[in-house]
């Protein structure tokens, strides 16, 4: 694991982790649980981190992608 950030979203304190195996995880710390699907990068991914509003923000190689939570019906 090579980047960790935690946030607290609506009122779910949560962790996220990234690293060398290209994958980032999403885990709600009150559950002890994963949340969603593992996220995965084409290459390792060096940084991380959560706003409040749920948009997820990764540093992967030279790139950045930030990627907003997908609306619930």
């Amino acid at each position: 694991m090579w980047a960790l950030a935690t946030a607290v979203v609506g009122s779910r304190p949560l962790l996220v982790t990234g690293g060398d195996d290209r994958t980032v995880r999403v885990w709600d710390m009150a559950d002890h649980r994963q949340v969603g699907s593992d996220l995965v990068f084409p290459t390792e991914v060096t940084a991380v981190t959560m706003a409040s509003d749920g948009r997820l923000v990764v540093g992967f190689g030279g790139d950045i992608a930030v990627l907003a939570p997908h609306p619930r019906a």
